[in-house]
């Protein structure tokens, strides 16, 4: 029988729909709304969450101070096929003077919390690398033809960081930064083979990279994820593109996080310093993939906080 790891392990699933496990009411006052944008191609088109920006006057019952610029927030989420539907309301709390769009994989119902071994045959026939980057530039370049320019922070949570130089480079000078959210920086393979080495299951992850390297057609499946896949993830080069250029990288993580190594979170901190990019990193103790750690609860609404307070600003956020 083939070894197989429990859970999916090697990326993050959607962050914060595991750790913070929410139950919230569907139906009263959602000020979420969703609307399909065209992909790259007809049949994937890429289901989009939006919240539109309070006035000051709405945002004042928040506590938020009203002199900051009302940015654009376009979240990039993790990998499965999770929607972050349910949880929206209370992910995004802090975040309300903020135009927020949260662009998830093509075959992804934004209202529906499924397990990763839950997604459908066309989710995972469909999900690999190359094609979710030229859906997401697709969907963001439909987004932003229809609406003002404005600030603009990206944020890509887990496996979602992968996107985030292509977006970013397709933003331009709207862009204000890169957040990436329980997300290493490194190549995706190597981040992988670090946390294969954690669970002591290199075998695995061997197996995986002879499988991709094989003859087999891209639609089989290997560890719940297809060839195509894979062989998209070991292909895939993130570090360099995020460390080239010089924008502002901010890299939060949690050294409690099961799905994503310390050390890779460490090795890459390391590597960057001295790069292109202005890295502003914060390592939160006793914090799990999610952000989320039992001393502090989420930490998600003290990052919208920082974000908002340094739109505007190319320094790194007060800690």
């Amino acid at each position: 029988m083939r070894a197989r790891w429990p859970a999916h392990p090697w990326r993050g699933l959607l962050s914060a729909a595991a750790a913070l496990a929410l139950a919230l009411p569907a139906v009263a006052a959602q000020p979420w709304r969703q609307q399909l944008v065209a992909g790259a191609t007809p049949e994937r088109p890429v289901p989009v969450l939006r919240r539109e920006a309070q006035s000051a006057a709405q945002s004042e019952s928040h506590g938020e101070s009203h002199g900051e610029a009302q940015p654009r927030v376009v979240v990039i989420v993790g990998s499965g096929c999770a929607g972050m539907g349910p949880m929206a309301n209370d992910y995004f709390r802090g975040l309300e003077r903020a135009q927020v769009w949260v662009l998830h994989k093509p075959h992804t119902r934004p209202w529906v919390r499924r397990d990763a071994g839950d997604c459908d045959a066309g989710f995972v026939r469909e999900d690999r690398h190359s094609r979710w980057q030229a859906d997401a530039l697709h969907a963001l370049a439909a987004l932003r033809s229809a609406e003002p320019e404005r600030p603009t922070w990206l944020v890509g949570i887990s496996e979602g960081a992968d996107l985030l130089p292509a977006l970013g480079r397709a933003l331009g000078a709207s862009l204000q930064g890169l957040v990436l959210l329980s997300a290493s920086g490194l190549d995706p393979a190597d981040t992988v083979r670090l946390q294969a080495q954690r669970l002591g299951r290199s075998d695995v992850w061997d197996a995986i990279r002879q499988a991709a390297q094989s003859g087999r057609p891209d639609t089989d499946v290997e560890q719940g994820r297809s060839l195509g896949h894979w062989r998209d993830l070991l292909a895939w080069r993130l570090f360099d593109d995020l460390t080239r250029e010089a924008w502002t990288v901010w890299h939060w993580w949690g050294d409690a996080d099961a799905l994503i190594p310390a050390e890779a979170q460490a090795r890459f901190v390391r590597e960057a310093t001295g790069r292109a990019l202005r890295l502003c990193t914060q390592r939160w103790p006793g914090a799990d993939h999610g952000l989320h750690s039992a001393a502090t609860g989420a930490l998600q609404p003290v990052l919208w906080q920082r974000l908002l307070a340094n739109t505007g600003s190319p320094g790194c956020p007060a800690p």
